[in-house]
């Protein structure tokens, strides 16, 4: 995505700030509107909402916050502390794989008086904590505080990415998502998300993750954060040790798997057992010492680095220790089969003869509830939940998701949500690859096969022919949607 060119200057400047200021004065209460799109019916957009959040101004001309405050954005206002009146924001940069936003207010004299906050740095436990927002309750500034009770990676609610958070016991409700939490003066991260089956535990976005973002964002573009496509095992077994001639018990992961042509596919194979990565050393369980007393999954590691960077490990292979580089050059989004949330997009979909046919994704798995994960089907759902990684054949899932009836496809109007294995005899690699294998085909018939078994046979003249009637029917605009 990229970062509107007027950010220009190093974000990374903004830890220099040399005062402390009154935290209140740089609060500002956010009132976004959103309309969501549609994923199982891809061609329509739901109807507009307003959200409210939290943020803080970091520069004289920024406000941080999250960014499931302002995703699928329609409309924009910032109120700051103190003043009444609304202004019109715009989102400057935003991350949804870290939950973080930038907005501005462009209306002269929005941030006159206002003294911007600095960033400290990574917390440690049992630290004090302040909160500050507007949660629902009220329209005045709140407050609460706790302590910093845990520094771990967990899975972000807004990307369903693990990357490093803080938990803390303040109570962190709706409203408050965007808003600092502050020790000794010094903004240590964002509130992102609470445990709604816990009392008391909230997660905010730490300094490391906003650093990463600012980083990232300074070319003017944003890259996210890379992976290494690695599937690994922990070891905690004796004869695994032994087995691959480990020196020391409790050291080290088993690599089982790697994604096609992703960074570890290219220096790693299955067998070898990685005991350092970064120059930090691996435990047996899979974590890594980051800070004294925080240990934390070795995905932090790859995280931390920008797309593009190198990482250093220390493996065994066939007995010997061996050194190796890994260049992080692809993201999640560009490794997996099946991605992670996605926003501020259109749902991707096309229509051939009344078939209508997307990409599988999370967003479309939660058509089936905030469960989807029990109620869809096992086949859609065991990809992004056990064994995400592209492969030399695939690296898109593409379903059917439903058909539109017509003359054109008479007898297949009960087909739905099936993965379409192949066209014409082809396999389907991804979403654009049927496209395509479909609008060059030259038979007189197009035969699609599912996963189920099913064949599905067009006569390829009719099924074209009847695209522009079945659009008509069932008001729809266009027959694709693709980027």
């Amino acid at each position: 995505m990229g970062v509107r060119r007027y950010l220009v200057f190093s974000l990374i400047a903004l830890t220099g700030i040399c005062f402390t200021a009154d935290v209140d004065q740089a609060m500002v209460k956010i009132y976004a509107t959103s309309a969501n799109p549609n994923y199982y019916i891809p061609w329509i957009i739901e109807a507009p909402f307003e959200a409210f959040g939290s943020g803080c101004v970091i520069d004289d001309e920024l406000i941080l916050t999250n960014a499931h405050v302002v995703s699928n954005l329609t409309y924009l206002q910032v109120r700051k502390e103190g003043d009444p009146r609304r202004y019109a924001g715009e989102v400057v940069a935003i991350s949804h794989e870290a939950d973080l936003a930038l907005l501005t207010v462009k209306e002269t004299g929005f941030f006159d008086g206002i003294e911007p906050l600095e960033l400290g740095e990574l917390p440690k436990t049992m630290e004090q904590v302040t909160v500050y927002g507007y949660p629902v309750g009220g329209d005045a500034l709140s407050t609460t505080q706790g302590v910093i009770s845990r520094i771990e990676t967990s899975n972000y609610a807004h990307s369903n990415l693990s990357l490093l958070s803080v938990q803390l016991d303040a109570a962190i409700n709706p409203g408050n998502s965007g808003g600092p939490a502050i020790v000794d003066g010094k903004v240590i991260g964002v509130a992102m998300q609470s445990r709604t089956q816990a009392e008391n535990i909230g997660y905010v976005v730490p300094v490391p993750v906003i650093r990463h973002f600012f980083q990232d964002i300074e070319d003017g573009v944003y890259d996210g954060f890379p992976s290494a496509g690695l599937a690994f095992q922990n070891i905690s077994n004796p004869a695994i040790t032994d087995m691959y001639s480990i020196a020391e018990e409790q050291t080290g992961v088993l690599v089982i798997g790697t994604a096609f042509g992703s960074p570890a596919a290219q220096v790693l194979e299955e067998g070898d057992v990685i005991l350092e990565l970064d120059g930090f050393t691996i435990a047996g369980d899979g974590t890594v010492q980051i800070a004294s007393g925080i240990r934390t999954t070795l995905d932090y590691l790859i995280t931390r680095r920008q797309v593009g960077e190198t990482v250093t490990m220390l493996i065994v292979r066939d007995g010997r220790e061996i050194t190796l580089e890994m260049t992080l050059e692809e993201t999640f989004e560009d490794l997996c089969l099946v991605p992670h949330k996605e926003y501020d997009r259109l749902p991707r979909y096309y229509i051939y003869g009344g078939l209508v046919f997307e990409p599988l994704s999370l967003n479309y798995l939660e058509s089936w509830g905030s469960e989807w994960y029990n109620n869809a089907l096992d086949y859609l759902s065991m990809p992004y939940r056990y064994n995400n990684w592209r492969t030399e054949d695939r690296s898109r899932i593409v379903i059917i998701t439903y058909v539109l009836p017509s003359e054109v496809n008479t007898g297949y109007q009960s087909v739905r949500n099936e993965i379409v294995s192949s066209v014409d005899g082809e396999s389907v690699s991804g979403f654009h690859h049927l496209i395509e294998l479909l609008e060059s085909a030259e038979g007189e018939f197009v035969t699609l096969r599912t996963n189920l078994g099913n064949m599905i046979i067009l006569d390829r003249l009719e099924a074209l022919a009847a695209n522009d009637e079945i659009m008509a029917r069932y008001g729809i605009t266009t027959d694709r949607q693709t980027e």
